[in-house]
């Protein structure tokens, strides 16, 4: 069997096979992290050959989830063959069924060799023509009746559910590996204007194939911005940006503007204070010694420096008179563990005084999660635990329930506040860097990153599951490479 390098992305020879022929083909023995980036890889290639880059968000997901379930079907005939159970008999299947994901699932490794020596295939395409794009996926192991049945049953269920808050709700065993992960396929493919008929299974010989088609002409232009009722009436009742903090950022933009005069006025506010002490002593400004004094601090800053730390102190300000405190509390050391690693990756790229300017957006970025803890906490954390699990953005998962995307709802928070618009996408943008425009990429990559950095040395995530395109922008794709980047982290004192 002749099974696909992987190891080695070409971006020239995937444009090549797919300019030539109009199709992209490539056949692996299984699926895996490593895989899932090489797909991500192919789709965004040809995403962007034929100008539909807007899909990759969505279809990233549904291409490597109906990969994924593809390679687990030829894994499950194998561990029955060794396991000399007949997959075929209802009772064995039920007895083997039980340890199957202990057994192989769980310490796949182990199994790999199997799907060699047995010529396991999965093979997918990708092809387009003026009218559709149609995903293709062929593995060496048709459907049993109760895969047909399991199938059948989740695509009825989603078809019930309005959007993932729905799903949380409805207690449906997963015990097969096409449970939540299809429900959610079907959700993805709605926000496409798209529904479950758009994905065929069949049996074909020896095979089955997944074929998913994609009308171009059908697609929705514009899902515009849905937030949550209960949301959008908190963000028009909030009150408006501290009066004494926008006073002193039009002092700040004055061209006769001194030191001394905004030094005083910040003297003034001992929380102002301490917060621009902390921020002079950061990585950011590099100081050898402690700043004690807010004099000494504004000199270090510079008035722009100063006047991006009052966007900062005014959020908190208003938040902490409004929202649960210890909502508040997580995301600031969230945000300021994320601004001090996106900062250094600026200084470490040499990327001059956008530092500053990454420095504040990260301590922005998670403006909208105090907002959605504070009013829907159990939505939160059932989106964090599904977002570790299925290794989903969860800005997409966001995008799934009823108008509770923090990365959405930050940014109107924002926009009402009169926020610089490179400070608005940071805010909207920190989950999906490749949306964002060329004039704030290199701000929202490094805050893209920081973040990610904070949840991989938190152990929730590994390197396959970094944003391929982050990774590349700085030079970091190289697995080595990114572990060293780590280390001189670590001796920075970055622990997490």
């Amino acid at each position: 069997m002749d099974y696909t390098n992987t190891n080695d992305i070409v971006i020239r020879d995937i444009k090549e096979q797919f300019n030539d022929k109009g199709e992209y083909s490539c056949t692996l023995p299984f699926t895996s992290k490593k895989s899932d980036v090489f797909l991500s890889h192919v789709l965004r290639t040809i995403l962007t050959e034929i100008k539909q880059e807007n899909l990759f968000v969505h279809l990233e997901y549904v291409l490597n989830e109906l990969a994924m379930n593809a390679s687990k079907a030829n894994s499950k005939r194998l561990y029955f063959t060794s396991m000399n159970l007949d997959i075929n008999n209802s009772e064995d299947y039920e007895k083997g069924m039980i340890t199957f994901k202990k057994d192989v699932l769980n310490k796949f490794k182990e199994f790999e060799k199997n799907h060699y020596e047995n010529n396991s295939f999965v093979n997918i395409s990708l092809k387009t023509d003026k009218e559709t794009i149609s995903i293709n996926i062929v593995n060496n192991s048709p459907l049993l009746q109760p895969e047909t049945a399991l199938i059948a049953e989740r695509l009825q269920a989603a078809h019930g559910f309005e959007d993932l808050t729905d799903v949380f709700n409805h207690n449906f065993s997963t015990k097969e590996g096409r449970g939540l992960g299809l429900i959610i396929i079907v959700l993805m493919l709605r926000k496409l204007s798209l529904n479950e008929n758009a994905i065929v299974f069949k049996n074909e010989g020896s095979c089955c194939t997944t074929t998913l088609k994609v009308p171009l002409s059908r697609l929705s232009k514009d899902h515009g911005k849905i937030i949550a009722d209960e949301i959008t009436n908190e963000i028009q009742q909030m009150p408006q940006f501290p009066e004494s903090i926008v006073s002193l950022q039009k002092e700040l933009s004055e061209p006769n503007c001194s030191f001394k005069s905004i030094a005083g006025k910040i003297d003034s506010d001992p929380s102002l204070t301490a917060e621009i002490l902390r921020i002079a002593n950061s990585p950011v400004y590099k100081v050898r010694s402690e700043i004690k004094d807010v004099a000494g601090a504004v000199r270090i800053m510079g008035m722009l420096g100063v006047k991006s730390v009052l966007y900062n102190y005014g959020v908190n300000k208003v938040m902490s008179s409004r929202y649960n405190r210890q909502a508040i509390k997580e995301v600031n050391e969230h945000s300021y563990y994320v601004a001090r690693v996106s900062s250094y990756l600026a200084i470490y790229k040499n990327l001059g005084k956008i530092a500053e300017d990454i420095y504040v957006a990260a301590l922005l970025h998670d403006i909208g999660k105090i907002i959605v803890n504070s009013m829907n906490k159990e939505l939160e954390s059932k989106l964090k635990e599904l977002c570790t699990r299925k290794y989903i953005p969860i800005s997409i998962l966001e995008d799934l329930t009823k108008g509770y995307n923090h990365s959405m709802i930050g940014s109107e928070v924002a926009e009402k506040w009169n926020f610089p618009e490179k400070y608005i996408s940071a805010i909207a943008y920190h989950h999906m860097p490749y949306d964002v425009s060329d004039e704030y990429k290199t701000l929202i990559y490094a805050i893209s990153f920081g973040n990610e950095i904070y949840y991989y040395n938190k152990g929730e995530r590994d390197f396959n599951d970094l944003n391929y395109m982050v990774l590349e922008y700085f030079d970091l794709e190289n697995e080595e490479h990114f572990h060293e980047f780590i280390q001189s982290l670590k001796m920075q004192g970055f622990e997490g």
